[in-house]
Parts: structure tokens; C-alpha cells; sequence
């Protein structure tokens, strides 16, 4: 750690565990004053119920809140002698990126007092259970795994940014069918904590986001055993205005896309993909999904083929936009971006952001009405279908992702010459 204060204090609070400690639950907080406590009570009630035998920290990393939770941490002290407190000095303001920092926070104080696994927690989160302790931190105290990462019970059509893009290009390039990417919420064993505090993981400017994407990506490139636990629906207290769905996926594939420039030397390596292993049971949630009007997404998709074709033609190939010009010109009725075109797609738009052909972010904010097209295809395709028939819609287009990996390998390492 670079700040002194906060070195001792994790210090001090190491220094009031015991010697070893199995376990530490750790909280990282930032304006979570109306659900920071309840994740800390359930933390709490599932190291009780299901590690009593485990010596266990539980650590709340909180960024100079300024909504009460720093006092609602406080108030829970006397109940929970397992508690303790991390972060700055009273006084001062929370910075961007603060929830990195109380990440890196958590991980320092699991290092010193040795823990066997460190789990990390959304302080967000409205519907923890007390069994996400027991599915997330048995399988590295009890298993020889180094990484869980959760799987959350979702409505059919429900994370489609991560149906569509994110798990089949994370399982193309990296070679493990990890179904769902991205999360705040994790387990790494004492291990995997020393190999990150080694290579100063988070020591880099970015969101919440790219931490999550990071965290996967080293533990796999650092052959770390990685497996998956089904966990029940992740409902989050709502934080600050939405964003767009153009942010939303500015700020999910500049993750992705930066963690592929970062680990180029081993996805290029790899072929095909393999199965991680699972534990729990998974979880059906009741009720029909909210509708998606895929009419309204399509017209999308057709009006940036009318008005985006000068930023498209820089990143993609005369083929695939002469493809997206007659695929514009159909009704929603035949709606259908084939799986193919659409994983170069994704590709194209990977070597755009790694050569910088534009600002960045606008680079990926013209995503948006492709990503459009692709999901009214997607949903036109499987609304009616059930559950089971999706996922195995969603694994078929990965399956279509690795068969066209050698076109990525190729434009990447060719962009100039290699232009269909």
C-alpha cells in the first residue's frame, strides 16, 4: 500500500486476528447506507451457520461515504466482534475508481493474516442469502480451487449483453465456459490474493467494471483453477442516476477489450474451450420476463446503417457492410444477424478499440445500434422459447465465436493485410 494510514491500519486490524485465519468476508462500500448492513449481517449469520469451526474476519472497506454508511457499519460492532473497520481517515470526499482501492485494501489484510480464501461482496446487493457464503467459499476451502465466481439466476432474456458479447468472447479467448463474466462479487484463495497483490492487479485507473473483468482474466492466464456456484437472483439497490445503454456497453467491453490487449500472448494461444466445473443447484426464477419490443430495437439497427456508415467503414470490412446493408432493408419479421457475421463483428470492433482508429468511447457507443440488431434477432428468435432452448441458443453462438477465432487472430495480427 502507498498510504501510510491506511498500511497501519491493516495492520492493526491483522494484528487483532488470530494468528491464521481461514476465512475473510470483505465489504467494499461507498454511499451503500441503506443495504451495507444487511450485507453484513447475512456475511455475518453464514460463517456462523456454516464455518463456525473456521477462525473468520469479516472487514467492511468503506470510501469516506457521505449517506450514513461509515454509521451504519459502526452500529453493528457490538453484535459482530468478527467486524472490522478499513478505509481513510474521517473527512474528505469519495474519488472515481475509490472501489478499487478498498478491493486492494481487503486483499492486503486477507494476505497478512494468511487466509485460505477471501471472499468479496456487493454492498449493493438486496437479495443475499446466508448460503452464498457456503456455495462461494467451500469449494476453496474444501475443493482445490482458487477463484469462484458466482452464476445468478436471471430471467431468460435477461443479461443479454452478456449472452450476446461477453461469455462467448471471454470463453473464445480464453478457453473456460465461465457463464457469467463480469460480477462484484467473488472468492479467490490465498493464493490467487498473493499472485494479484504480487502483479498489482489493481493498481491501474479504471472502474468497478474492469476490476471484475481483471480478476478473471489473470486468474485464468495464471493457470488458477476456476470453477462456478449457482447462486439465487442479484438484486441491487438502485445507486445514482441509470446510465444508457451506450454507456453501459462503453463501459463493459472497454473492460473486456483492454483485459485482450493486456493478455494478448495467451488467448492467442488458445483453441477451443472447456467446461469449469459447478456447485450448487440452479435456481428457476417465477414470473414472466419483462417484454422486449424487438420492433423498436430493429429500427435502431436500421437507422444507424443510415447514419453511422462513415464511423462503421473504419473499423469494419467492405463484406460485412454491404451484409448490413441488405440486412437493414428487411422488417423486423425477418430479422435475423446471423451468428457469424455477428461475432466478427465483435471481433472488428476488438481491433478498432486495440488500434484506436477513434475515440474510444465513441468507437463504442456505435456498437450500440449493431448490438441492437443482434438482440432483436435474438429475441424475435427465442421469446417464446423456454429457458432450457435459450441457453442452448446462447451456447450454440459461442460455439459459432471460437469456429471464427482465426479470423480475429488474423486481423490482429495482419490489420492492414487482412481486409475481406
Amino acid at each position: 500500500m502507498h498510504d501510510p494510514d491506511l498500511t497501519e491500519r491493516i495492520v492493526t486490524a491483522a494484528s487483532a486476528a488470530p494468528a491464521t485465519t481461514a476465512i475473510v468476508v470483505g465489504v467494499p462500500s461507498c454511499n451503500h447506507a441503506g443495504t451495507v448492513a444487511s450485507v453484513l449481517r447475512t456475511a455475518q449469520a453464514g460463517l456462523g451457520e456454516f464455518f463456525s469451526e473456521q477462525s473468520s474476519l469479516l472487514v467492511s472497506a468503506d470510501a469516506r461515504s457521505s449517506d450514513g454508511t461509515r454509521e451504519q457499519i459502526r452500529g453493528l460492532r457490538p453484535e459482530n466482534p468478527l467486524l472490522r473497520e478499513l478505509g481513510p481517515a474521517d473527512g474528505g470526499a469519495a474519488s472515481p475508481g475509490v472501489e478499487v482501492r478498498e478491493l486492494r485494501m481487503i486483499l492486503e489484510l486477507a494476505h497478512e493474516v494468511r487466509a485460505r480464501a477471501c471472499l468479496v461482496l456487493d454492498a449493493s446487493v438486496t437479495s443475499m442469502s446466508a448460503d452464498w457464503v457456503a456455495h462461494l467459499v467451500h469449494p476453496i476451502i474444501d475443493e482445490p480451487f482458487d477463484m469462484v465466481v458466482p452464476c445468478f439466476a436471471r430471467h431468460k432474456l435477461d443479461g443479454a449483453i452478456s449472452n450476446g458479447i461477453v461469455y462467448p468472447l471471454t470463453r473464445a479467448l480464453y478457453g473456460k465456459r465461465v457463464r457469467q463474466p463480469l460480477g462484484s462479487v467473488f472468492a479467490l484463495s490465498g493464493r490467487l490474493v498473493e499472485r494479484f497483490l504480487a502483479r498489482r492487479v489493481w493498481d491501474i485507473d479504471v472502474s468497478a467494471l474492469a476490476t471484475d473483468a481483471r480478476a478473471l482474466s489473470e486468474a485464468i492466464c495464471g493457470e488458477f483453477a476456476v470453477c462456478q456456484a449457482f447462486l439465487g437472483p442479484a438484486e441491487h439497490a438502485g445507486s445514482g442516476p441509470s446510465l444508457d445503454l451506450s454507456s453501459i456497453l462503453a463501459g463493459v467491453l472497454g473492460s473486456v477489450f483492454d483485459e485482450m490487449n493486456h493478455n494478448v500472448a495467451f488467448w492467442q494461444k488458445v483453441r477451443g474451450s472447456e467446461p469449469v466445473r459447478w456447485f450448487g443447484t440452479p435456481v428457476e426464477i417465477a414470473g414472466n420476463p419483462p417484454p422486449a419490443d424487438a420492433h423498436k430495437m430493429w429500427e435502431s439497427f436500421r437507422l444507424g446503417c443510415r447514419t453511422l456508415q462513415d464511423v462503421w467503414s473504419v473499423v469494419l470490412p467492405p463484406a460485412t457492410l454491404l451484409a448490413l446493408k441488405y440486412l437493414a432493408q428487411e422488417e423486423v419479421a425477418g430479422a435475423a444477424l446471423a451468428d457469424d457475421l455477428w461475432a466478427r463483428i465483435v471481433y472488428d470492433f476488438a481491433l478498432g478499440y486495440r488500434l484506436h482508429v477513434m475515440n474510444r468511447g465513441h468507437l463504442l457507443r456505435a456498437l450500440t445500434p449493431l448490438y441492437l440488431g443482434w438482440l432483436a434477432s435474438f429475441v424475435r428468435e427465442m421469446a417464446a422459447a423456454p429457458s432450457q432452448d435459450v441457453e442452448r441458443r446462447v451456447q450454440q453462438l459461442s460455439m459459432v465465436y471460437e469456429v471464427q477465432k482465426p479470423y480475429l487472430i488474423s486481423r490482429w495480427r495482419w490489420p492492414d493485410r487482412f481486409n475481406p
